[in-house]
């Protein structure tokens, strides 16, 4: 490594929000030490607050309010019309609200979407006249002259809690991550209580739970990842792999809710500093279209993210060796049963592992392919692998992911 490579990666940032987990994040009593709620409190100075949620997470609302405005008489407005994948009239309309109520402390609850909308319209009231579609990762946003983000997950998957990253969707089916200068959109409070994620149906705890091992796996492989982000993914996968399952079986055990929530937490954070992997910009331009769960579909394409991976790195290996699935005298066979480990996890959770299971057409499929193709180079995401892929080698990604089938590295294509 040459002085300046050295220097470099000494300087690398580690952006994450101060972090409370546990069950007692909202109490009406004060305690002897000042909790979460008082050191949040402190941000509101004009005593009045805004909870962006969705129709379902809003019952928690009264619960996230009681001890706010108990111990510190702090009011509120709850503004619940988030939708999936946060579309960007709804971020917009969420925006106009702030601004006629003209919050100091926004509290994003909910699951991913709900975060995304709160963090777009955050921006939007700070400055109401920039545009979304065309904001710039690398100029500053200059945040938190208005107010200040509380993330509260009611999911366990996005870890948008702890990422600068908001996924918008606009009238075209294209769902764009918003990212501005990374580190101003991270949250500036992640409050993790497991209870809000109690009883979380089954399809959605699968979804979520996809979308947390994709992340991890992904931060595990960027090229990016330092080792402080690849030992929180790879401890994150392990988790994931332990407690999914059963968080799935059962919504109302409360302890796989526990380790799910942190391990969506964990996973966030290597995302949010080293960076995503194809399978988010495969997945975002296919989910977007036939507004299918973004978890299913960033983990349908993880197969397919760590073989092309393998062409340049084995860092899949050290999962492997975690998982106890290593092959010592072929890597190639590690790598096979890894992405059999992953699709064993998807049956079981009942996700697809073709696009065809998923409810796509063949023919839609073909219909939309020449966008499809267009579209999926543009997202920041593909921006995050190991090397650019052409138009034929994704073509070669989504006809093999229609039915599952695994890509053939063998071929001259990629070679």
């Amino acid at each position: 490594m040459s002085q300046s490579e050295g220097l470099r990666d000494m300087s690398k940032p580690f952006f994450v929000p101060r972090i409370f987990s546990g069950f007692n994040l909202f109490l009406d009593e004060p305690q002897l030490l000042p909790d979460a709620v008082d050191l949040i409190a402190r941000e509101c100075r004009t005593k009045k607050a805004f909870i962006v949620t969705d129709e379902y997470a809003v019952r928690f609302a009264p619960k996230i309010m009681s001890p706010y405005q108990k111990r510190h008489g702090i009011k509120f407005e709850i503004w619940d019309k988030s939708q999936p994948d946060a579309p960007i009239d709804t971020v917009k309309e969420c925006a106009k609200k702030m601004g006629q109520f003209k919050p100091d402390l926004i509290f994003a609850m909910g699951g991913g979407s709900s975060m995304d909308t709160a963090k777009g319209a955050w921006l939007l009231y700070e400055h109401p006249g920039i545009k979304l579609e065309i904001l710039s990762p690398i100029l500053p946003m200059n945040l938190r002259n208005k107010a200040k983000l509380v993330a509260i997950p009611t999911t366990s998957g996005t870890g948008s809690e702890v990422s600068g990253v908001a996924v918008i969707s606009f009238p075209d089916g294209v769902k764009l991550p918003v990212s501005g200068a990374l580190p101003e959109f991270v949250p500036d409070y992640a409050l993790l209580d497991p209870t809000l994620t109690k009883g979380m149906p089954p399809e959605l705890t699968a979804g979520t739970g996809g979308d947390a091992l994709t992340h991890a796996v992904d931060g595990f492989m960027a090229p990016k990842s330092d080792e402080i982000n690849q030992a929180i993914a790879l401890k994150t996968i392990e988790m994931v792999f332990q407690w999914l399952p059963r968080a799935y079986k059962d919504g109302d055990d409360i302890m796989p809710r526990m380790k799910m929530q942190q391990a969506a937490m964990m996973a966030g954070i290597p995302l949010a500093n080293a960076g995503s992997g194809i399978s988010h910009a495969l997945g975002h331009t296919i989910g977007g279209l036939f507004h299918i769960h973004h978890g299913a579909m960033v983990l349908l394409f993880l197969s397919y993210e760590l073989q092309v991976y393998s062409k340049t790195t084995d860092r899949y290996l050290k999962i492997c060796d975690m998982l106890c699935i290593r092959d010592k005298e072929d890597n190639e066979k590690s790598l096979l049963n890894l992405i059999e480990k992953i699709r064993s996890l998807m049956k079981e959770l009942n996700l697809p592992v073709g696009l065809k299971n998923a409810g796509i057409s063949r023919n839609d499929l073909e219909n939309n392919l020449d966008m499809i193709l267009e579209q999926t180079p543009t997202d920041p995401a593909f921006y995050f692998g190991w090397f650019d892929l052409t138009k034929d080698q994704l073509r070669d990604i989504f006809l093999n992911a229609y039915e599952g089938t695994l890509l053939n590295m063998k071929s001259e294509l990629w070679r």
